[in-house]
C-alpha cells in the first residue's frame, strides 16, 4: 500500500485485507471494515502532530458503524494482534482513544509469517 491511501475522500484498502487476513483466527470481513473505517478518519496532513492517527470516542464509532462497544473492542484487539493497529488513550480527552492504522503485510510477508496448512480451510 502506498502513502497515498486516502485521496479524494476514499480510504483505499489492499486486497490482502479481504483475501488473506480473514484466514487468520478471529479476523473477519467486519474486522477489515473497521480497519477501513479507522483509516478513513486518519489524519493525512504530514505536518500535523497526529499524522497517521485517528482519535475517536467509542460512542461515536458505535453510532456511525452500528457495531456494539463489545464488537469494536473485539475487532480492535484482532487488528492489534495482527499488527494492523496501535491503540493508545488520549492524554488530553477522557474516553477518547487514538488509533494508528498500520500498513498490512505484503503477500510474501503474510505467507512467511502466517501461512500454515491449518490456517487454510479445506
Amino acid at each position: 500500500m502506498t502513502n497515498d491511501v486516502h485521496n479524494d475522500g476514499f480510504a483505499r484498502l489492499p486486497n490482502i485485507l479481504f483475501r488473506m487476513y480473514p484466514l487468520l483466527d478471529g479476523f473477519t470481513l467486519e474486522t477489515a471494515g473497521l480497519y477501513g473505517y479507522l483509516l478513513s478518519w486518519r489524519q493525512n496532513n504530514a505536518n500535523h502532530a497526529m499524522y497517521g492517527m485517528a482519535w475517536l470516542r467509542q460512542a461515536d464509532i458505535t453510532a456511525e458503524t452500528g457495531m456494539s462497544a463489545f464488537k469494536i473492542r473485539q475487532h480492535t484487539d484482532v487488528l492489534c494482534r495482527y499488527g494492523l493497529l496501535n491503540v493508545t488513550k488520549s492524554d488530553r480527552i477522557a474516553n477518547k482513544l487514538v488509533y494508528e492504522p498500520l500498513e498490512p503485510l505484503t503477500y510474501e510477508e503474510f505467507r512467511r509469517t502466517y501461512w500454515r496448512e491449518e490456517a487454510v480451510s479445506s
